[in-house]
C-alpha cells in the first residue's frame, strides 16, 4: 500500500525507522493498494481530504481551490474508462474519452500513469492504455494499439493534476520493488542475498515495499546491489510541481461477455464538487452507469431480504 500526500502521485510507502511529516487538516491524500489470492489481483485507490478532527467535516483548503475540478474529473474518467474497456474497443478509445473528460473540466492527465492488463501473477500486462495521447516527438510514452478481449482484467488507473501533469521522481527513498523474473546473478553481499531470497519466497512476482522485511537494515543495504543488477525494478515515487493539486481513483475492472463490471473502488466523497460539466456524450455514459449501478443495488436490496 502507498499513502500519497498533496502534490505526491504514488508510490510513496516510507519506512517505519525514517522519519516523516505528520498528516494536517486540509492534506490531499491518495491511498493506493492491492491485493491478491492465489495470484488473482484485484486493486484500488481512492482520493480523500484530512479533516479537522475525526468527527469534523472536511474543510477544502484555500491552497487546493481547484480539488473539485481535479477530483470530480479524475472520478468521472475512471468511470468513462470503466463504460470503454469492453471487448472489441480499443486501447486509443479509452485515452481519448479520459482526454474528453480532462479537458471538460479544465485538468490534465497524469502523463506517466496507465492502465495495465492484469492476469494470474501479472500485475503489468502487455495491454496498456495511456491517460493522454503523447506528443509526436514522445517516441518513449507511445504505446501500441491493442483490442481488449472478453474475460480479460484491467486495473483501470486514473490520476488528474491541475498542473501540466507531467511529472519527475521525487528525491526521497525508493522502498516499493518488483522482483525481475527474467534476470538472475550470483550476489556478492550477505544483505543482497537475504533481500533476494526473502523476495524469492515472498513477494516472487508482485510489488513489494521493503516495509515488509523484518530486518529493515538488511534490507536497505541489500537492495541496491539487487538494482544495480536489474533484479528487482525500482518504483520511485513520482510528484508533480510543487502547488499542483492532484487527484487518484483506480478500480479493477473485468471484461465479462455481458459487458465490463467494476468489481473494485468507492463512491467518491460528497465534499469534491465542481461547478464545470462533462460534454454531451460523457453526460450520457455517465447517467448510464448511474442507473445501471441504482439497478444492481436494488436488485441486491431485494435479494438480501427474501432472505
Amino acid at each position: 500500500m502507498s499513502i500519497s500526500v498533496n502534490e505526491c502521485v504514488c508510490n510513496n510507502s516510507p519506512l517505519s525507522s525514517e522519519e516523516q511529516l505528520g498528516l494536517n487538516a486540509g492534506d490531499i491524500i491518495k491511498i493506493d493498494l492491492g491485493c491478491h489470492i492465489d495470484g488473482y489481483i484485484s486493486v484500488a485507490a481512492h482520493t480523500v481530504i484530512v479533516p479537522p478532527s475525526t468527527d469534523a467535516p472536511v474543510e477544502i483548503p484555500a491552497s487546493a481551490e481547484d480539488i473539485g475540478d481535479v477530483a470530480v474529473a479524475a472520478y468521472n474518467a475512471m468511470l468513462v474508462a470503466s463504460a470503454a474497456i469492453k471487448a472489441g474497443a480499443k486501447n486509443s478509445d479509452v485515452t481519448a474519452a479520459v482526454e474528453k473528460v480532462a479537458a471538460a473540466y479544465g485538468v490534465n492527465p497524469i502523463a506517466h500513469v496507465r492502465m495495465h492488463q492484469m492476469k494470474r501473477f501479472v500485475i503489468d500486462g502487455v495491454k496498456e492504455v495511456a491517460l493522454r495521447t503523447p506528443a509526436p516527438e514522445d517516441e518513449e510514452e507511445k504505446l501500441a494499439e491493442c483490442t481488449f478481449e472478453t474475460n480479460e482484467v484491467y486495473a483501470v488507473d486514473v490520476a488528474m493534476s491541475s498542473g501540466d501533469g507531467k511529472v519527475k521522481e521525487a528525491d526521497q527513498r525508493v522502498t516499493i520493488y518488483k522482483r525481475n523474473v527474467e534476470s538472475n546473478y550470483r550476489l556478492k553481499m550477505k544483505a543482497s542475498r537475504y533481500v533476494l531470497n526473502e523476495v524469492n519466497a515472498k513477494f516472487p512476482t508482485l510489488p513489494f515495499t521493503l516495509r515488509m522485511f523484518d530486518d529493515e537494515r538488511q534490507a536497505k543495504m541489500g537492495i541496491t546491489e539487487c538494482v544495480n543488477h536489474g533484479l528487482v525494478v525500482p518504483y520511485p515515487s513520482l510528484v508533480e510541481k510543487s502547488g499542483s493539486t492532484v487527484a487518484h481513483f483506480k478500480c479493477t475492472v473485468l471484461v465479462l461477455p455481458s459487458g465490463p463490471s467494476r468489481v473494485t473502488g468507492l463512491g467518491m466523497p460528497e465534499y469534491f464538487k465542481s461547478e464545470k460539466s462533462p460534454d454531451d456524450d460523457t453526460t450520457k455514459i455517465l447517467e448510464e452507469i448511474r442507473i445501471k449501478a441504482e439497478k444492481k443495488a436494488a436488485k441486491k436490496k431485494k435479494k438480501k431480504n427474501k432472505k
